[in-house]
């Protein structure tokens, strides 16, 4: 992980100051699945631009097909 990755990460103090690709699709997941009234959308956004993941890489972990359109464009 490169050092802007990891001041980016730092900043935010919901997300662990490691953090590898596998548990970013984890975490983006488990901000979909907990509660739907209190997604954290700015928090998941971010997660998925910095380390650029995939509708394939999200849909394969398990967020939903409403989801990932709702997502839009924000997700390759």
């Amino acid at each position: 992980m490169g050092k802007c990755k990891k001041r980016t990460l730092h900043r935010q103090s919901a997300t662990p100051y490691f953090m590898t690709r596998e548990t970013a699709v984890n975490n983006v997941f488990k901000m979909f699945s907990e509660n739907k009234k209190k997604i954290d959308l700015k928090l998941a956004m971010d997660t998925i631009s910095l380390f650029g993941l995939s509708a394939e890489e999200l849909s394969e972990a398990g967020v939903p097909y409403e989801n990932l359109k709702a997502l839009g464009s924000a997700i390759n």
